[in-house]
């Protein structure tokens, strides 16, 4: 079998290799790329917490915010795991179930 990965190219190692497990032969066309543009410092003051719906958006407020004691709720465990890996302490997981 032969599958086409159109996810960002960084964002797609994880996946291509857990295919290859599964026997499974891989194209790697990302069809997007993530760019981040720096607005400046992110403001968190007067935030009760933050919700972040990717891991992209997990990078950015990393880059954007020095803050890592601020609650964090992301929408899966994914999401969670970035921001763990991005220093923040107080991360809640959705695990996907946002409905």
């Amino acid at each position: 079998m032969r599958a086409l990965v159109t996810r960002p190219r960084e964002e797609s190692e994880n996946l291509v290799a857990e295919l290859a497990a599964r026997g499974v032969e891989t194209l790697v066309e990302p069809l997007i790329a993530i760019h981040y543009h720096a607005p400046g410092a992110i403001d968190l003051a007067g935030a009760q917490a933050v919700l972040c719906t990717s891991a992209n958006g997990v990078r950015a407020l990393a880059r954007g915010s020095g803050e890592r004691g601020i609650p964090l709720f992301a929408v899966g465990d994914a999401t969670a795991a970035r921001a763990r890996a991005e220093g923040f302490r107080r991360v809640e997981s959705a695990g996907g179930d946002v409905g």
